[in-house]
């Protein structure tokens, strides 16, 4: 049986969504780039069947769960598709709206004819699973912000964002304040400047004449939809606000923005770094010499994989060798049982970093009178033309199933492949 994190997500999606059950279906309208074919997404331990566009409007992008297969009731499977979209949403930071909902035995998406920005494939990043309600709902607002075509109800939904998880008005107030001067996105920023360049007050500004503007039309300041200069005006301040949303969500909850975990990059090294004690690690770090009889448990088989979207590559029931130590981490090889093909990797500690060349790191035992040693460099070839090819390494416990750590996207330069 393969296993799940083999699996081919086009394959899977088309196999799942033809099984009759009970399925829940939401048409959705997203600002992001969507697959051109059905692809299986896991989220939360659930497993979600994306749709594309059909080019004659007969269908729409679609996100659809089995509830019979989690024991969900109707509005317990609405939640979570909503709960995913919330997710994939601020994974993404682009706009992701629910339209309309429909269910039945098989998923059958309805037709809403839509622009679209349309992939290959979708790469979903780390998709955040919040722990408490307050961090489900800022998300939810975040979504919900981002998407509307109206910047006054997007503001609004924003500012939500902010209030659900600081709803204390003095800190609240206190925290905008001196988070605008923490801004690192350029139309915010300049947004923010132009404002004090007319000697306003941005935090007092963003209350009044936006938050309460919006809210309340029953005193002065307040917003009309038909004047352009609001309509205007509130669309220059969206980027601000988002950008203090993004920062309330990322410093007051347990969730991350996309670009803060790509610079931090702790998902490379992650799974390795709760297999090892600390104390292994901050020796490994500081290049301190590892004790002799030094034992570390550690499994026993590896899958390695290569990866470029929906194309995967592997070898299985690799062996760990623990080949030394460098500067800042170790030298770790993995083996096949044959011990014809050696995968070298860098788990560099100090770094962040599971480190693979994909030209030099991958080596074979060439024997082409032997059929099984002419499938292992056949094999190798497309593993590492796979890498080369802006995919990327992932090293796997077998038994398990659990990813251990992966390498970052292969950029090669001055390179055919």
């Amino acid at each position: 049986m393969t296993k799940k994190f083999l699996l081919n997500p086009f394959d899977e999606a088309a196999r799942q969504s033809e099984e009759r059950g009970n399925w829940m279906v939401a048409t959705v309208d997203p600002r992001m780039s969507w697959p051109t074919q059905r692809q299986l997404v896991s989220f939360n331990e659930k497993e979600f069947v994306l749709f594309p566009d059909s080019a004659d409007a007969d269908q729409s992008a679609a996100i659809a769960i089995r509830a019979d297969r989690y024991g969900l009731s109707p509005e317990e499977a609405r939640r979570e598709i909503m709960r995913f979209c919330s997710a994939l949403s601020w994974a993404e930071g682009s706009g992701l709206s629910i339209i309309a909902w429909g269910g039945g035995n098989l998923p059958r998406p309805i037709g809403v004819r839509r622009g679209r920005i349309i992939t290959d494939f979708l790469e979903v990043g780390d998709m955040p699973i919040p722990s408490t309600d307050e961090e489900r709902a800022a998300i939810a607002f975040y979504r919900e912000g981002i998407s509307l075509d109206n910047p006054f109800y997007g503001f609004l939904s924003l500012f939500k964002a902010i209030g659900a998880l600081l709803p204390n008005g003095k800190k609240r107030e206190a925290w905008i304040a001196d988070a605008l001067e923490r801004l690192d996105d350029h139309r915010a920023i300049e947004r923010r400047d132009e404002i004090r360049s007319q000697g306003i007050d941005v935090s007092a500004y963003l209350w009044d004449e936006c938050r309460n503007a919006i809210a309340h039309a029953e005193r002065d300041p307040y917003v009309n939809p038909d004047e352009v200069d609001d309509h205007f005006r509130l669309s220059k301040d969206l980027p601000l606000l988002r950008n203090l949303a993004e920062l309330a969500i990322e410093e007051n909850s347990s969730l991350k923005r996309p670009q803060t975990l790509w610079r931090e990059h702790l998902y490379e090294l992650a799974g390795f770094k709760e297999l090892l004690s600390e104390e292994l690690i901050d020796k490994l770090k500081k290049s301190e010499p590892i004790p002799d009889g030094t034992t570390i448990e550690i499994p026993d088989l590896y899958t390695v994989v290569a990866r470029r979207g929906a194309e995967v590559y592997s070898f299985d029931n690799m062996r760990p060798e623990i080949a030394g130590q460098v500067e800042g981490g170790m030298v770790f090889d993995l083996v096949s049982e044959d011990a014809a093909i050696r995968i070298r990797t860098v788990l560099s500690f100090a770094d962040e970093r599971l480190v693979f060349d994909p030209v030099h790191g991958i080596g074979f035992t060439p024997n082409r009178q032997n059929k099984t040693y002419i499938r292992h460099e056949l094999n190798v070839l497309r593993f590492s033309r796979c890498i080369l090819s802006n995919g990327h390494l992932e090293i796997w416990d077998q038994e398990r199933e659990i990813m251990l750590g992966r390498s970052e996207t292969c950029i090669p330069v001055n390179c055919f492949v």
